[in-house]
């Protein structure tokens, strides 16, 4: 709808008459009385009804009428019409406007004035017509009621019981009428605004368990609401008092209170003040924790004028930030007494081992003379096989202790990985031997990275262990390494074995965790292998992966960046691993 279509009948105003006549004095007289309605919070209703009252008195035989166009800015609605026929106002209401829709109808539609001297012959009415003369309706004349933004807010119109034309006199009335139907308009969607928006703010206060306050400079008085009461303890009459909300105050924290609520630095004045003081509830004397935020209003010369601001009850918050705290504490302390106690017991306990691997290894090469009989020194390799092994554990435990304290430091240096790889595999090859599986290694010559080399070490060791652990015979082991697209390293390594499911992967990866199978090889170890080599990775800025399918085989590796920053590897507890 453009509003420019223009009426097939009826006489169109693009100019309000007014402007060329003066306005009546009785008009003015009176409509004090209208504004001072509206003031006072007076209904909608009532104030056009009475404007329209006005105008009839004013313009005798008038009949005045007042409708409003919709929210759909499509149809009109009557609101007030004191002498028109009931029927007739339930008629109109829903009529949309047009170019042709009667005289309101049509002035709302086209924004101009429209004035229909006898609705008997005039093409404006041809369709409502006959019901319009059948209330004894001859003459209509309309004014649309303008927005500030020109958008049409309504009409107001007179009705005659005859055919009949416009004097300047009675013409000049609905110019200022259509003024203070538009202020009522004005008033009252500021009211509603209002209403709305005390409504959000009152819903959103009650959501968030929140009391406010707010006191008026100029009067000293002070409105707290019943939220703000209840959480003071005091019954909803109470009067809101300054004096009696600092005496809830705990002794404390008065110097507090008498900083934020009293005056302040002009460069601080504008600020919102956030104080958090203990009061004790009027009615039972418990002490609890609240938060005040509060903010003073100034008018346009700085002259403070009010105050507005809020109340909330942090008791539970804080005390839960409280057990937070103490908790992590707690933990902190427990596991630094942990990473201690492994670090201590695994250094007490490498000290033995370190004589039992070299005696053993001394008797194995009969340092000091053969070793009879023969089973001696079938026992004396067993001894030395289970020592080098609980020694692999307590590495395992150390290491895991170390990564969890964060204490793990990496020393990049450049590294070539063909000879890192080809180290690693002679390190596994005496197992791979003895279960017939073959070692292969997949690396490009002069392929390098900058990384930990210990740390590195230590990975493909861990997964070429692993491995050959659960490879059956005949199976293939391979180290693969291969540049990434962003300059980084892929490293790892794939296995023929029995492979794990997509549960069997989670509990790998959980410190301590074993994927128990039928067909696993002798000697299992702590189930931290593959923990630490995700930590390792991590360490470095990599991302570890993990792919494996039951009786297919698994494939290990890490992504690493091209460069390691050689920080601290400060991880979280592997339990979260």
């Amino acid at each position: 709808m453009t509003g420019k279509a223009e009426p097939r009948g009826g006489a169109v105003i693009p100019f309000p008459l007014s402007e060329h006549t003066s306005p009546l004095y009785a008009l003015l007289q009176v409509q004090g009385e209208i504004i001072d309605m509206m003031a006072n919070g007076e209904e909608l209703s009532k104030t056009l009804h009475r404007i329209a009252v006005l105008v009839e008195g004013l313009a005798p035989p008038a009949l005045c009428s007042i409708v409003l166009l919709n929210r759909d800015g499509k149809t009109l609605r009557p609101a007030a019409a004191p002498s028109l026929p009931a029927a007739y106002c339930e008629a109109i209401d829903g009529v949309e406007i047009g170019p042709s829709a009667g005289s309101c109808g049509t002035a709302a539609f086209v924004k101009h004035p429209v004035i229909v001297t006898d609705i008997a012959t005039d093409p404006l009415w041809e369709r409502p017509r006959d019901f319009t003369l059948s209330f004894g309706l001859r003459a209509c004349w309309s004014m649309p009621i303008m927005a500030d933004d020109e958008n049409v807010l309504g009409t107001i119109a007179l009705y005659y019981a005859e055919p009949r034309a416009p004097t300047d006199r009675d013409w000049g009335l609905l110019e200022p009428a259509a003024k203070l139907v538009r202020l009522a308009l004005a008033q009252n969607r500021r009211e509603e605004e209002l209403r709305d928006s005390q409504a959000r703010w009152q819903l959103a206060a009650e959501a968030t368990e929140l009391g406010t306050f707010d006191v008026d400079l100029s009067t000293g008085y002070a409105e707290w609401s019943a939220q703000f009461k209840s959480m003071l303890g005091l019954p909803e009459s109470t009067p809101a008092s300054k004096n009696l909300l600092r005496a809830l105050v705990c002794a404390e924290d008065h110097a507090l209170f008498d900083a934020t609520f009293g005056p302040l630095p002009e460069p601080e004045r504008r600020l919102v003040r956030t104080a958090e003081m203990r009061v004790r509830r009027a009615d039972t004397g418990e002490e609890r924790i609240v938060m005040f935020k509060g903010l003073t209003l100034y008018s346009s010369r700085g002259v403070a004028t009010g105050a507005t601001g809020t109340l909330f009850d942090v008791t539970n918050q804080r005390r839960r930030e409280a057990e937070l705290a103490q908790a992590k504490t707690d933990a902190e302390r427990a596991n630094s007494a942990k990473s201690s106690f492994l670090a201590s017991m695994s250094h007490e306990l490498r000290t033995p081992l370190n004589a039992i691997l070299g005696f053993s290894d001394a008797m194995l090469q009969e340092t000091l003379g053969p070793v009879a009989p023969p089973k001696y020194r079938e026992y004396v390799g067993d001894i030395y096989s289970s020592g080098r092994h609980l020694l692999s554990l307590i590495n395992d435990v150390l290491d895991m202790a170390k990564i969890e304290a964060g204490k793990l430091e990496l020393n990049p240096e450049a590294i070539d990985i063909a000879e890192l790889a080809a180290e690693a595999l002679r390190y596994v090859s005496p197992q791979a031997s003895a279960a017939s599986l073959r070692l292969e290694q997949d690396v490009p010559r002069n392929l390098t990275i900058t990384a930990d080399a210990r740390a590195l070490r230590q990975i493909l060791t861990n997964l070429l262990s692993n491995a050959v652990k659960f490879t059956k015979p005949g199976g293939r082991v391979t180290i693969f390494a291969r540049r990434s697209d962003d300059g980084g390293l892929s490293l790892g390594v794939r296995d023929t074995g029995i492979g794990m499911s997509k549960t069997g992967i989670v509990k790998a990866l959980q410190p301590f965790g074993q994927v128990a199978s039928r067909t696993t090889i002798e000697g299992r170890g702590t189930g931290l292998g593959l923990p630490i080599v995700k930590a390792l990775v991590e360490a470095h800025g990599g991302i570890f992966r993990i792919e494996s399918m039951p009786q297919i085989g698994t494939s290990v590796w890490g992504e690493f960046p091209l460069a390691s920053t050689g920080r601290a590897a400060k991880l979280t507890s592997p339990l979260a691993l």
